[in-house]
Parts: structure tokens; sequence; C-alpha cells
């Protein structure tokens, strides 16, 4: 014989809560495998999107070393993966791939070429704005997106590239740049003129310090500082908004986690909400 007891009313507040993160934690489509300019790319599509044509797209660009694959399934970066807030937002979310970071590390570890950094797509000039500019408008005639409502998202060398994207192209209306600076060496981004970006570091982070200079990680360059960027960005004409995340590093995952400790809000939810497509 089964039992109904009714819960008190704290009890009753934790299940609600604890059900709406499950409803933000796991999802109902899967990506799929799409080409673009000769690269795969994984693009999250849910089943509740506005009608074709006005739908809004994030590209998400992965750190160095990682990929586009693992980053959408949530075997890496899986902070970074967007896949549960698009469900309740709406949008169309898309993974693209960067190129082989060094030859002895494998194909499967990919980087950008953000200017300054990192490793082969740096050092052979690989056209990572072009493919992305590229790729994008593929995108946005399959998918049916909105070319005022594309954004850029991205982690470490991914973040970089991001900004250089925004600083190159009118591709992004707004990008979420996150454990790195704009690395391109541009002095002015006239292209971004008016156009909003939220950096987002961890105070502790020793891979891409936020103050700048050489890191602990594998790239073995001078990184940018987050004052210089935002000069950058300031000068140009955007509105850049720097969020140092106390007690966090490098990765995704520990500033997600001290976002929802300070802010109860993932880091997934504090970026769609920036870009206006999430509820607050």
């Amino acid at each position: 014989m089964a039992y109904s007891i009714p819960l008190p009313r704290f009890f009753s507040s934790v299940v609600v809560a604890a059900c709406t993160l499950s409803c933000l934690c796991a999802s109902a489509a899967e990506p799929v495998t799409e080409t673009f300019a000769g690269r795969t790319a994984l693009v999250y599509a849910p089943a509740n999107l506005p009608a074709f044509g006005n739908r809004a797209l994030v590209v998400v660009l992965h750190g160095g070393l990682g990929n586009a694959q693992r980053l959408a399934a949530g075997r890496a970066e899986s902070a970074l993966n967007l896949n549960a807030v698009a469900d309740a937002g709406g949008f169309v979310v898309a993974y693209l791939n960067g190129t082989p970071v060094a030859r002895f590390l494998g194909a499967d570890k990919l980087g950008w070429n953000a200017g300054g950094c990192c490793g082969q797509p740096a050092e052979k000039n690989t056209d990572d704005v072009g493919y992305i500019r590229s790729a994008v408008e593929d995108i946005a005639q399959r998918y049916g997106i909105d070319r005022s409502r594309i954004f850029g998202v991205g982690h470490s060398n991914g973040a970089m590239m991001t900004q250089r994207v925004m600083c190159e192209t009118t591709v992004f209306a707004a990008a979420v740049p996150i454990s790195g600076a704009l690395e391109s060496g541009a002095t002015r981004c006239p292209q971004a003129r008016g156009k909003r970006l939220l950096a987002i570091h961890g105070a502790d982070d020793a891979n891409v310090p936020v103050g700048g200079g050489r890191g602990k990680g594998m790239a073995r360059v001078d990184f940018a500082s987050e004052a210089s960027t935002a000069r950058v960005w300031q000068d140009s004409g955007a509105m850049y908004d720097l969020h140092i995340v106390p007690g966090t590093e490098h990765s995704v995952d520990s500033i997600s986690a001290q976002l929802l400790q300070k802010e109860s809000q993932t880091l997934a939810q504090k970026i769609a909400r920036f870009l206006g497509l999430l509820g607050r």
C-alpha cells in the first residue's frame, strides 16, 4: 500500500528547486554533427525554437587542447555546455572545432589562431576568423538564424579567439569570453562599437593570469592583461564588463561552482542571461 505524506513547506521548496535544477542539467535532444568549411562541428537545436528566420545562435569555442565533441557531450569544459539552457531559452548552439595545436599531441587536441596564441594554429597563421565567419553563415542559413542575434562564447584560447572575431568582424552581436584576454595585438576594434562583452576570469587563474604575463600552461607565451584588454574595448566604444570571480582558477567548472554558490546560477545560466536568451 502506498502512502502520501504531505511535505513541510521547506522540503517542498527544496524539491521544487531540485527539479528546476535537474531540468536545466538534462536535455532531451542530442547535438547533430555537421561539416562546415571542411571541419566538423556539433549543432544543438532544441525542439522548442522560434520561427525559422527568428532564431538566436550561440557559437561556443573550446579551449586549447579541447574539441567540440567533448564539449558538446559534457565530457570536458562541461560548465560551458549550453544544451540545457538552450532548451530553456529556445536558441541554437554551435560547438565549433579548431585545428591541431601540436604535431605530437594528436588530432583531437585542438586550438585557435587568436593572434599571439596558441601553438600551430598561430604559427601557421590559420585563418580561423575566416573559418568562423563562413561556418556561422552556413549555420545561419541551415537553421534559420536571425543575423542580429548571433553571439560568441569561448574559454581560454577559445575566449581569445571569440574576442578576435568580435574585433575583426561584425559576426557577433555580443560575446562572453572566459579565462582569456584579447591576444591579437589590436589596439582598436572599430567593428565592436556599441556592442557588449562580459569577460569572466578566475581571480586565481595561473594558466592565463588576470594581470597578464607568462602562465603555467603549455602555451609558453606572455598573455595580455585583462586591464589592457579592457582599455582596447573601451577605447573602441564597446561596453566591456569584467567579472573577476574570487576563489576560482582557470577552469570553467571552478568558475561555475563558485557562481552557483554566490549567485545561485551556473556559468551557463549567467551567459544566457547576459545575452538576453534566458529569463532573469
